[in-house]
Parts: structure tokens; sequence; C-alpha cells
């Protein structure tokens, strides 16, 4: 928005009527075509958190759109009655289905019956917003599909005949891929087709950790590098230029549907497209003017693309090479860093000190290793797969050496900047750059100190926090003082691995905590926990431990006494890069919270989940873990005179936890409640909800609110904010 009116002040500026007339209809235009594609999607949305609704319907599937994890699969489909794009979720029953969707060779119509539901948005604070993403795409519906009823080859119109074909190369394309060995299959699949691999997040880990993904995929520079090689080919190939510039230009499209249609490689293949087309125009057409017409084109098929990091790291820094190409080696290296540094913060929360010399470099092997190195391996796979193996080992040791230099000292966990601060930074950069060369080290010490001053104020915030995740069903529960003096997690959810069949292959092991809990502990700059209470083994509440303990460093968990001489989750330890101090804690242990169950060691299972207490921002709370009912008796026992302000419900909400006489002695103000979205246990139970109501106490769940977190500063009351619902007060909020 701020550029858009950037632009329409220096136009109104020309004081050119022709000019200002064709502004006026280019904006009539654009803002039509918005408007429509959100009414469009507004009526085809379904309410939020309303119940999935069953359906039956045909749907059109491209071959290329199927991805399967394991038994799982899901793939983008489209409506038959209404041409609405929708997301298809499934899980294969046998081996025969398996292997029929794995070779799917043309456009076909499903007819299925599942449970239709509105895309979910972000429910944490700082989370992937993978609905406002798919909106971006015209996706707003998920099916979940619960039987696949028939399948038959699609008849298509004359104008859908060009883009099956090319899906159907294209998934060609992906299972030859899938078929290469190690390294090269990640990067085959990355940079041929456009789609992940598996194992992408494994392989891909250096790269990504220093800042170069930019140069995997999402620039669209492995586009500008295959079109060069093929006209370099068709030149010495002695064919007439006029002849094979027509032929490349219409296969363009072709070509963008091959390379997965992302966003770097539209703008890539609509830059190469309008200069060949400049050649048999009578206008010229500079770089600069390309670039801006794939940019238009880009926000017409998708209006979100500069708030995606994929848009903005393509077009940004597509545009910074355009515009410093002047510039010498090391100002343009400076520029890069700095015009993508704001959205690498936005985005990932993180930058390395090496990357500039990562950069450096990388980018000249690219052209000269990476690349090649790719389509060599893939095209002698069929007839000399001696080489390709060795192909596979090049690129195998390229990313072991990424990944060792991403493992040397220069990570920055920076935190999520705010949103104005990296306009201000984007701004500054360019500002930088229309200075004099011998002027620009005083304005670049301004624009490093800012990043300074940006760092200290998320390291050391003002305003402590508790806060509940929405990690469906699960617990995990943060708690930070200000100045992040102390932090303390309550449980790190997890959920239960579900066996695969036999003929399913295993997909990589994943942790939803990755996305929610320390995601947000990123965004906030926090890259440690001074204390991690377990509150007992199930699954739900530590299943992803293993995760913080590789990302993170947690200098004590602290478990209910008894659980240490637990074989059965002492496997979770084992991915920790550092030793760790178990301490087993039980009534009277002096540790942070106030440890109010259990009374002895014994089993860590319900009966003997942590119960803790804790004063914040002139509120008490009360984290009750899986706690039953017989160990509230038990603490009312010993402390008949317990109150607190804040209860956070034992088991999810289930009735054999909050016992009524429990609540009534309390007295709580708010109670929390941490259970999935219809999950199927049926939490929170009706005669818990029965209980809080009869006690006028009112209640938050993670399901209807999301991240749920009270924010307060030192020796004031705080406010409370919900992710799914503005903030404000909790009790207005019911």
């Amino acid at each position: 928005m701020i550029l858009l009116l950037v632009v329409i002040s220096r136009i109104i500026r020309l004081d050119n009527r022709v000019t200002w007339g064709l502004l006026f209809m280019s904006l009539v235009i654009f803002g039509s075509h918005l408007w429509l594609q959100e009414q469009r999607l507004s009526q085809r949305q379904l309410p939020l958190l309303a119940p999935a609704q069953t359906t039956e319907l045909a749907v059109r599937v491209q071959p290329d759109a199927i991805t399967i994890r394991g038994s799982l699969y899901y793939l983008v489909a489209t409506k038959i009655s209404n041409e609405e794009r929708v997301i298809l979720r499934g899980r294969l029953t046998s081996a025969a289905q398996l292997q029929d969707l794995q070779h799917v060779q043309r456009a076909e119509v499903w007819q299925i019956t599942g449970q239709q539901q509105r895309l979910l948005p972000a429910t944490n604070f700082n989370q992937f917003d993978s609905a406002n993403y798919w909106r971006h795409r015209q996706v707003v519906t998920e099916i979940m599909v619960t039987t696949l009823t028939s399948r038959k080859p699609a008849l298509r119109h004359w104008w859908q005949g060009f883009g099956d074909w090319w899906h159907a190369r294209r998934a060609q394309l992906i299972r030859y891929c899938e078929r290469l060995p190690g390294a090269l299959k990640v990067y085959a699949l990355g940079l041929l087709p456009g789609a992940k691999a598996a194992e992408s997040m494994v392989e891909l880990q250096g790269m990504q950790r220093l800042g170069l993904l930019h140069l995997f995929a999402i620039s669209g520079l492995h586009v500008a590098l295959l079109l060069t090689a093929a006209e370099w080919l068709l030149v010495h190939l002695r064919l007439q230029r006029e002849h094979w510039e027509w032929v490349l230009l219409f296969s363009l499209p072709g070509y963008w549907i091959l390379a997965g249609a992302s966003s770097g490689v539209l703008r890539a293949c609509l830059m190469r497209g309008l200069q060949l087309a400049g050649k048999r125009c009578p206008f010229y057409l500079s770089t600069l003017d390309t670039w801006a017409v794939a940019l238009v084109a880009g926000l017409w098929l998708n209006p979100g693309l500069l708030f995606e990091l994929g848009g903005q790291l393509s077009y940004g820094l597509s545009l910074a090479l355009i515009l410093l190409q002047s510039e010498t080696w090391w100002w343009r290296q400076v520029g890069l860093t700095f015009l993508g540094l704001p959205s690498l913060l936005t985005g990932i929360f993180q930058w390395h000190s090496l990357t500039l010399l990562a950069n450096w470099i990388v980018v000249p092997l690219f052209p000269v290793v990476i690349l090649p190195a790719t389509l060599i391996g893939t095209l002698s796979y069929a007839w000399l797969p001696a080489l390709s193996r060795g192909c596979a080992q090049v690129l195998g040791v390229f990313d072991t050496g990424l990944q060792w230099v991403a493992q040397l000292p220069g990570n920055v966990l920076f935190g999520r900047p705010l949103w104005w601060v990296t306009w201000i930074w984007v701004a500054g950069t360019w500002w930088l750059f229309s200075r004099p060369v011998g002027k620009r080290r005083r304005w670049l010490s301004l624009l490093a100190v800012s990043y300074a001053v940006m760092y200290g104020v998320i390291h050391y915030p003002l305003t402590g926090e508790v806060a509940y995740f929405d990690v469906g069903q699960g617990d995990s529960i943060l708690i930070r003082e200000p100045f992040n003096r102390h932090v303390t997690l309550i449980d790190t959810g997890g959920r239960l691995a579900l066996p695969q069949p036999e003929w399913a292959a295993t997909p990589p092991v994943t942790y939803n905590a990755e996305r929610t809990s320390i995601n947000y502990l990123k965004s906030r700059g926090i890259d440690h926990v001074d204390d991690l209470y377990l509150t007992h083994h199930d699954a739900d509440h530590i299943g992803d431990l293993p995760a913080f303990l590789k990302d993170l460093q947690v200098k004590r968990v602290l478990v209910p006494a008894g659980m240490e001489q637990e074989p059965g989750w002492a496997r979770l330890l084992a991915n920790s890069a550092t030793p760790v101090s178990v301490q087993p804690i039980q009534v009277g242990s002096l540790v942070g919270l106030h440890v109010l169950h259990p009374f002895e060691a014994g089993p860590a299972d319900n009966a003997g989940s942590l119960a803790l207490q804790g004063t914040f921002g002139r509120l008490n709370f009360m984290f009750m873990g899986d706690l039953d009912q017989a160990g509230e008796r038990k603490i009312l026992t010993t402390a008949p005179q317990l109150r607190t302000d804040v209860l956070k419900l034992g088991h999810h909400g289930s009735k054999t936890a909050t016992a009524p006489a429990f609540v009534a002695q309390l007295q709580p103000r708010l109670a929390i409640i941490s259970a999935g979205r219809q999950n199927r246990y049926g939490h929170p139970n009706p005669e818990t909800l029965a209980t809080l109501h009869r006690a006028t106490v009112a209640a938050m769940s993670t399901q209807t609110r999301g991240m749920i977190r009270y924010v307060y500063t030192d020796n004031r009351q705080g406010t409370w904010q919900t992710k799914l619902i503005s903030k404000g007060n909790a009790r207005d909020n019911q």
C-alpha cells in the first residue's frame, strides 16, 4: 500500500493528463478485479470454526498435484460444479490404492464423499498463516476425503488440453526425479519440476540456515540459467533464431507449469518472454520494464504476492540486481544483503553472519557446479547410473559443507521485527544507495545501529507473558518474565505417532512444536528455556520434547518424582545437543514454580501429574496438567485455604478432573482449556463446562480462541489477548 501511494504521487506530479487517465483506468480495472475476487471467495468461505459438513461431489484432479506422505495423501483439485479450487486430504487404505495414485498419468475426475470445512487460519501468534497463503491462490475450503467412490479420465475442452499436457509431463518428471539417488533427488525435484522432496528439510538445512534458499528455487535464478542454456544449445545447433525464439516464447507458459508455477518461476518466465516478444514489437522494453510488467502480472494472479517470503525475495532481489548493476561487487553484495534481510527476519527470524561469505562462494558455484551436476545426474540416471551417483555425491558433499559452515558461530536469532520498522529498513537501504559512494559508510553505520536497537527491543522486552499455545489435543504453556529474565515452559505438546502400514513408506519425523511454540519463541528472539516442566509422560504433553532439545538450549528439565526412572520417555532426550539436567520434583521442592502435586514418587501417569502455581502480573495462575479429581482432593486436604485467579483445567476439560468442590474452593476468575478441535475424546466435557457455569467462572479454550496469552509489565496487571479474537477483557470475550 505504501509503495502504491508513492507511485501514484509520483505519477500525479508528472502533470500529464494522458498518464493520469491511464493510471485511473489501471486502478479501476485492478481494483475491480480484486473486489470481484474477494466477493467470490467470501461467498464460498464457510464460517470460522463451523462444524464440518458432509459433502458428495466430483472434482478434477491433475496428476502432478498428488502428494503422498506415508499412508496419507493431499492435493489441490477443482470442483466440476463451479470451478472452485479445494484442498483434498485423505488416507490410503491399501497397497493397491497407493500404487494407483502413484501412477496417475493424466487428468481425472474423482467422485468423493468427505467432510468439508473452512481452512483454519494461524491459531498461534507469529505462526505461518497457511489459510491466508491459500486464499491468495483462490482456495478457502478443505475436504477430508472419507470415500473415493470412483475415478475416470477427465473430459477436457480445447482450452484445457495445453495445460493438461504439461501437467502430465510434470507428473512424469516428478516420478522420475523421485527415483534419483541421495541429494540429487532433492535438487532435481526442486530445480526442475519445482517439487519438494520429503528429505528436503534435512538435506537443505545448511542452505536454509545460511539464507541461501533464494538461489535454490524461490528467486527463479535457475529458470534464467536453464533458458540461457537452452538458447546456447539452439544457437550452436545452427537453427534459425527467428524460428526457435518463437518456439521458446510459446513454450514458456508450459514451462511455467512444468517448473511448478511458483512466483519466482512466473517472474523469470514473464521477464524472458517479454524480452523475446520485445524483439518482434515496435516498442522497446528495458529490463526494468519487463520486471514491472512481471510484477503486475504476478499481482493479478496472486494479490498477496508481496506479503509472502518467496515473492518478496524473488521480486525484491531481482529488482536489486537490476538497479545495482553499476555498483561494485562489494556494494552490490551489501545491497542484496540489506534488502533481503527484512524479509528473512520477518519470515524465519534469524540471520547468519556468514551469509555474505556464503553468497560470495555459492553464487558463482550455482551455474558452474550445482545446476550442471543436477542436470547431468538427472539425464544420465536412466542410461549411466554410475555417473548419476557421482553427481549425487558431489551435491551431497556440497550440502555437507554448507551444513558445516552453518554450524559455525555466527547464527543470530534476531526475532521478528515490527512491520513498520522493516519498511524503514528497506527505504533506508535504497536511500543509502542514492548517496555518493564516499558518503555511504556513515549511512550504513546508522542502518546497522537501527538493527542493533531493534534487536535489543526484541530480546529485552518490557513485558512478560503467560501464554497457552494452541497445540491441538495437548498442552504447552510459556511463562516469560519481563526482559526475558527467566523463561519457563510447561509441557511441549505432541501427538501419538500412528503406525504406518507395511506397504507405506515411513514419512520423515516432524514435530508440531516447530510450527507453533518453538516458532513463537524464535519470533520473540528466545533461544533457550531455563526451566522445562514435564507434567507427566503422556505423548500429548511431552511428545515434542526432541524438537525443543534440538532447536533450543534447555537448561533444566523438571519431572514429577518417579518419572526420572521410567525408561519409556528417556529416549526423547537422545536428540539433545548438550547434556540435559533432569530433576525430579514433588511437593516441597524448591524450584521456580510452587509445586502442589505429587506428594511422593510414583508413576508419571495422570494420577501422578504435576500441578504448579505461580503469580505473574498481579494474577495467580494454577496449572493442573492431567491431574484427576483424586489428586485435586489431596491438594485441598493439605491446603484448605488455596485460591487462584486463573485455573488451567486438568486433563483438557475432561470430567475426570475439575471437581465442583475443587472449583468452589479455588474461586478462580478465569478457566483456561487446552484441547484439540473436534477431538475424539469430546473434550471439554459438558459436565465440566456446567461446573464452571454454576460457579460463574468465565472460560476460554484454545479450540475457539487459538493461542491465549496474558501480557503484563512488572508490578502491573496485564491484558488478555487471543489469536482468533482481538485483544480485550477475557470475560467480555465469552
